[in-house]
């Protein structure tokens, strides 16, 4: 294995850690690989430890490149200036490098797939539809898409705003001013990538409706997507194992779903 660290995506910002494979065509013939950038939950206020290695090591060890996100997170209090874009701009910083790197990374630059949890799912879920928006475009010069993910993956994700949204994650991001922009269900397109979501009934936290309804806009905008609800567990169970100190089988079930998922959307061999 190969780690890199990447101290700071923006003047602003952002860290990230790669996890990568090493070429391994004298034995037999992989040619390039997937990558995966995990962003972890917290609410835009903190980033949550059992999100970040724990899934990057689960995809590494199918054979994906993978990638963790640590954007720029905190608490929002009356006159401070919230988070804004600044969160998508780091993960766009981090995507736009993946695929510069490609070469000297052993990464397939046309197989990026982002993965998200709660807050990081909301980033995730960003990455897929704000991409083409005006600021970044501003911010990268930007010209081919090139921080546009290929492949989504939300879990327990934040999508919406008012009755549904999660309150203190959209706080975080816009303050006290108008939230809109990060009802994310309105700005999905038939240009938004295939998208895998996963939920439960009984999140307490991120209502259900936040995954049901992005499924719902890919559905009206003809985006391939492949989505689970699981009737049972809380909010923040990552890979239903004991990260959580709690064994959820059923629920972790959506691990290797969303591998075989991957694997079928980008041609690439996996061991189940």
């Amino acid at each position: 294995m190969r780690v890199i660290q990447i101290a700071q995506l923006t003047p602003l910002g952002g860290k990230m850690t790669a996890y990568l494979h090493e070429p391994d065509d004298d034995y037999i013939f992989r040619g390039k690989r997937p990558a995966i950038l995990i962003m972890p939950g917290g609410g835009y206020r903190k980033l949550a430890g059992r999100e970040k290695d724990p899934v990057a090591f689960e995809y590494f060890a199918e054979g994906f490149n993978t990638f963790v996100l640590e954007y720029s997170v905190q608490e929002y209090a009356p006159g401070l200036k919230p988070l804004g874009l600044q969160p998508l701009k780091e993960a766009s910083a981090a995507l736009i490098l993946i695929r510069k790197n490609g070469l000297d990374w052993n990464t397939n630059p046309n197989q990026v797939a982002v993965l998200g949890f709660s807050a990081g799912g909301h980033l995730a879920a960003s990455c897929a539809t704000l991409w083409n928006c005006s600021e970044l475009k501003k911010e990268f010069n930007i010209m081919n898409g090139s921080n546009r993910p290929d492949a989504v993956i939300l879990c327990y994700a934040v999508t919406l705003t008012g009755e549904f949204g999660h309150q203190d994650s959209l706080r975080n991001l816009a303050g006290e001013g108008d939230d809109s922009l990060y009802n994310l269900v309105n700005h999905i397109d038939s240009h938004t990538p295939p998208t895998f979501l996963w939920t439960t009934v009984e999140d307490e936290l991120v209502p259900v409706e936040n995954t049901l309804m992005f499924a719902q806009g890919l559905q009206k905008n003809g985006v391939s997507y492949e989505l689970h609800i699981y009737p049972h567990g809380r909010h923040g169970l990552t890979l239903g194992k004991m990260e959580t100190n709690e064994d959820h089988p059923h629920l972790a079930t959506w691990v290797n779903l969303s591998k075989m998922w991957l694997s079928e959307l980008f041609e690439f061999k996996i061991s189940r």
